[in-house]
């Protein structure tokens, strides 16, 4: 009874001990995948010309598989984001603004490396409260 006693004693220890380090592992996986930014820092017009060209930002990254926010910001803005399961594999990132008019279309690509997958695609409208220098873009902040 007393060798019983001391193994689920050693047990709870190790328990116990897991438990702690659970959100340590936690810690060091957001270290490890911490938020990606693709951005573009020029003037933008309040009410830009139409027939202005598409302003754009690109470059490959690699990311490991699981869930995201996709999303975008705009200078001081309040960043607009959507949820996203991404597979583990190199990825070419774009984000565009294109002038509406009215404001601008922003438009935000994943295309996979891998042939077997998809494109992603998010888009949102954005009117900026004045004309000026804004720095603009896409992020991607990794939810595990």
């Amino acid at each position: 009874m007393a060798r019983l006693l001391r193994t689920l004693i050693g047990l709870a220890f190790v328990l116990g001990v897991a438990g702690v380090a659970v959100p340590g592992t936690a810690s060091a996986a957001a270290a490890d995948y911490p938020t990606a930014y693709l951005t573009k820092t020029q003037y933008l017009a309040r009410n830009p010309d139409p027939g202005l060209p598409d302003s754009c930002a690109e470059r490959d990254i690699t990311l490991a598989a699981g869930r995201y926010n996709w999303g975008f910001r705009a200078g001081s803005s309040s960043p607009v984001a959507r949820e996203i399961r991404l597979g583990a594999g190199t990825y070419r990132w774009s984000t565009c603004l294109n002038p509406d008019g009215d404001g601008y279309l922003h438009t935000s690509v994943l295309l996979p490396r891998n042939p077997d997958w998809d494109p992603a695609s998010i888009g949102w409208s954005w009117n900026p409260s004045s004309s000026g220098t804004y720095t603009w873009g896409s992020f991607l902040d990794p939810l595990f």
